[in-house]
């Protein structure tokens, strides 16, 4: 975190070639902002679960730096080898079932329950901000959940117990017995036999429809206030990753400030950040708590 008391201007050069002020990394200035905004967005990425236990995807050490995602991460691969991706996801569940919130989690849930203008989109499918009491009104899942299931071949999509349920048999599974195609649990409907699978949103499929026009509909909301959005922020996902450069620009075309935090350590004006902005690298943990702590909306 830095310890600036003042902002950062000192030029840079963009990706284009011109001459730009850095964004800033005073904390007090952005809490001076947030603390007058009305209407606040939140995209958040995975470096919001890393210092809970949860690893990244692209950074050292990420998923993508051990695991080839055609395999386990597409529905090619789910069709081709399902034993193999239900393996990788028992394991990633049992890690995020293990994981428990971390600060930021909690200063992002409260600061939920007291702003009545703030929506958060996540792309992580741990379920940690609803263990930090994240209303589920002000959360919405970009990528599902880990622990929700779906049928390949229907409709069928169930959670919670019911999906726990539906899986028992792989949950109790010894894996020092390699898992077989046999072993996946079919669908619950009457007449279908279709494999059930994570409930995720894989590579080459499409979001929720309806889950984009509510966003879509939120962000273009005109309200009562002269600007739609105040402040957009990007919290464990770097700015140059979709979906964040389409939220990122949404938010910006209604006048949001866009503040954005990551533990990589990346060059403020390549992010398309400007003077107004704000870009804090380090640990979410530590640093979310702190642009918070009194930066309750009106």
């Amino acid at each position: 975190m830095s310890s600036d008391s003042t902002p950062d201007y000192s030029a840079v050069v963009s990706a284009t070639g011109f001459l730009r002020p850095r964004a800033s990394r005073s904390l007090e200035i952005f809490r001076d902002h947030l603390v007058t905004s009305h209407r606040v967005l939140a995209l958040l990425g995975a470096g919001l679960s890393a210092p809970s236990g949860i690893p990244t995807y692209r950074g050292p050490g990420g998923i993508w730096c051990t695991h080839d995602v055609r395999q386990i991460c597409t529905p090619g691969g789910f069709e081709e080898n399902p034993a193999l991706v239900w393996a990788f996801e028992l394991e990633r569940r049992q890690l995020i079932t293990d994981a428990r919130p971390n600060a930021a989690h909690y200063a992002l849930a409260e600061f939920a329950k007291r702003t009545n203008g703030f929506q958060a989109i996540t792309m992580n499918i741990d379920d940690l901000s609803e263990k930090a009491g994240h209303p589920e009104d002000r959360l919405h899942h970009l990528h599902g959940s880990v622990f929700d299931l779906k049928c390949t071949e229907c409709t069928l999509a169930i959670s919670g117990v019911d999906a726990e349920q539906a899986i028992w048999s792989l949950l109790q599974h010894d894996f020092s017995i390699p898992l077989t195609r046999n072993a996946i649990p079919r669908c619950l409907n009457l007449g279908c036999d279709g494999l059930l699978r994570p409930g995720i949103v894989w590579f080459t499929e499409s979001i929720s429809r309806p889950l984009l026009a509510f966003l879509s509909a939120w962000i273009d909301d005109p309200c009562d206030h002269p600007k739609t959005i105040d402040t957009m922020l990007v919290i464990g996902t770097s700015a140059l990753v979709y979906p964040a450069t389409a939220y990122v620009e949404a938010a910006r075309r209604k006048g949001a400030r866009v503040a954005v935090v990551d533990i990589e350590k990346e060059d403020p004006s390549l992010l398309g950040l400007e003077e107004q902005d704000w870009y804090f690298q380090g640990d979410a943990a530590t640093l979310v708590p702190e642009m918070l702590k009194s930066g309750f909306g009106v």
